[in-house]
């Protein structure tokens, strides 16, 4: 008959154990306590447990970010396990607000819209929340001052874009812009020709309105300054003296980008008439968005013009 298995007194847990995990025979990782010191429940609510144990096996199971396992080392080792409360997430970026600046409108983020993304068009309706509009994933155009910001996105979806003219005229020209972005368009002033020849416009003075902005050498003719320049136009008025623009003629996806340093056209006697606010461009402007053709105010031929950096560089943008 084998020898029997002694008795092992209950209040000897340690010895209990060892001999429980022999009898079984199996590798269960069983860590022999030389004595348990210390069990409590964490004081600070999280329902950890703290072991601490001397010469063998600290374990802990609690809450949320708690580990739990066994630690063995030949000396004291203490695990705590729990959550202590951080909750480990990240706080929500602040919401997009109108700032004090605001008025009632349309503005991108970053103007007027406090902690608003840049391709995002806002609404406002003076200081406070700002309501998304629309997220424009081609970009949000900033407008000058006293107009409303759009999106450059979907400027050429759809269909043939509607063209209106002025309301008002309260001068020879006029400061107000499309609703629509989109223009009718015309050219002006003096460019080379082939031969580096100057054609002189007959319905031109080849000075600009606004200077030439630093673009042109002083010494230069206004002649010369337009014919060497190429990438202007007129309405400065709308868009400011030197103020940088990129016109797109959907219907081809060209784009070129132009520095606004004239005035015009007339608002009473060419955009009403016609029915349209128009562009007036330089030669080689039209010449490259519409492949040598070239058109009048009347004509109605769209294009889509968005204000740009004031560094852009001029001439072809694609």
């Amino acid at each position: 008959m084998p020898d029997r298995v002694p008795l092992i007194p209950l209040g000897s847990y340690a010895a209990a154990r060892a001999i429980t995990c022999l009898a079984l025979l199996v590798g269960c990782g069983c860590n022999l306590l030389t004595g348990l010191s210390n069990v409590e429940i964490g004081s600070d609510g999280t329902g950890g447990i703290t072991s601490t144990a001397t010469g063998g096996s600290a374990a802990s199971s609690g809450a949320g970010a708690g580990s739990g396992g066994d630690t063995s080392s030949a000396g004291t080792t203490t695990v705590t396990g729990g959550d202590a409360g951080s909750g480990g997430g990240t706080a929500p970026p602040p919401s997009p607000t109108c700032s004090a600046t605001a008025g009632t409108g349309y503005y991108c983020g970053g103007n007027n819209v406090d902690n608003g993304d840049p391709n995002t068009l806002y609404s406002c309706d003076g200081p406070g929340a700002a309501t998304v509009q629309a997220v424009c994933s081609d970009g949000c155009v900033v407008a000058p001052a006293g107009n409303d910001d759009y999106c450059a996105t979907g400027a050429c979806d759809g269909g043939p874009p509607t063209l209106e003219p002025p309301s008002t005229c309260n001068s020879s020209t006029s400061d107000e812009l499309s609703p629509n972005g989109f223009y009718a368009t015309s050219w002006f002033g003096c460019y080379r020709e082939a031969d580096n020849s100057i054609y002189q416009d007959p319905y031109d003075n080849c000075e600009f309105a606004c200077g030439s902005q630093g673009l042109c050498d002083a010494a230069l003719s206004g002649p010369e300054c337009e014919a060497d320049l190429a990438w202007f136009a007129a309405d400065a008025d709308r868009f400011g003296c030197g103020g940088r623009i990129r016109v797109t003629n959907c219907e081809n996806g060209r784009s070129v980008v132009l520095a606004t340093l004239d005035r015009g056209p007339n608002c009473g006697t060419v955009e009403q008439p016609c029915g349209a606010a128009t562009l007036d461009m330089s030669h080689p402007a039209m010449d490259y968005l519409f492949e040598g053709s070239f058109f009048g105010a009347c004509d109605q031929q769209p294009v889509f013009v968005e204000p740009v950096d004031p560094g852009t560089q001029l001439g072809p943008a694609n």
